[in-house]
């Protein structure tokens, strides 16, 4: 017989310390996941939100500014998308990003062609139900992407997208897209702290469960061995008892017993 079972067998301090680690760390993982769930759910949530409200102004003011150039030559309308493009990009960092994407709509036959990304975004980062749905309707289009860069680099990011007019151009799609790399950095984070957090906690419930268990155990363990010794024909030892608890009075019953005999 595995020598580690039959300790487990035999020791009752043992079952109960495991049995509760096991309780334990079932609801510290449900618990801890369902408050990595309320985290990740809300930074995201956040995150939208923002987003869409920066992405929205943004394309608002291109699309103003386009107006005000209608009639203008190619190069007064390439200088206003350039400012677009360079007032709402941040060249600080990948992870940090805010890229801007125009595409030419299908259907759209004009001869100029004003299709850009910002530092060389690849236009495949734009998915094709994303760009079907913006064409389709009125209102901003989001989707959950992927930003890849001629480079190679991939990173993950939140597109936002909505039709736009360019004069003597026709109809563009113009998206901005917002790195999501400190948001995933972030939950990450929370992640590893909740794991170490539940780590500790079932390490100090188990320490506990020891505690209480090693005060409850040593006297029980102590009557059994003069149990043991009574049937061995021994009537002179007797159990300590030093409070007024349960386990006291089992020791007094138990010397009481001892006399009888």
């Amino acid at each position: 017989m595995n020598p580690y079972f039959f300790r487990f067998r035999n020791s009752l301090a043992l079952k109960v310390i495991v049995s509760t680690v096991l309780l334990s760390v079932g609801v510290i993982y449900i618990a801890g996941s369902a408050l990595n769930s309320q985290l990740s759910a809300g930074i995201k949530k956040v995150n939208r939100q923002s987003s869409i409200v920066e992405a929205r102004s943004t394309i608002f003011s291109a699309q103003y500014r386009l107006l005000l150039v209608q009639g203008e030559n190619n190069a007064a309308v390439r200088k206003v998308i350039s400012n677009v493009i360079s007032s709402a990009t941040s060249l600080t960092s990948n992870e940090n990003a805010r890229e801007v994407v125009f595409l030419r709509s299908p259907g759209n036959t004009k001869s100029i062609d004003y299709e850009i990304t910002s530092n060389l975004v690849d236009p495949s980062s734009i998915p094709d139900f994303l760009s079907t749905k913006v064409r389709k309707s009125s209102d901003i289009g989001i989707s959950y992407v992927k930003i890849q860069y001629i480079s190679g680099l991939q990173i993950p990011g939140l597109a936002i997208g909505q039709k736009i007019s360019i004069p003597n151009a026709g109809q563009y799609e113009m998206y901005m897209i917002f790195s999501l790399a400190n948001q995933n950095t972030t939950l990450k984070l929370i992640q590893r702290y909740l794991f170490l957090t539940g780590i500790a906690l079932i390490l100090l419930i188990g320490l506990i469960t020891w505690l209480v268990i090693r005060q409850v155990v040593r006297p029980v363990r102590h009557a059994a061995l003069v149990a043991t010794q009574f049937t061995a024909g021994n009537f002179s030892e007797r159990l300590e008892v030093r409070s007024q608890d349960e386990i006291a009075k089992l020791g007094k019953a138990f010397n009481e017993m001892a006399e009888s005999l």
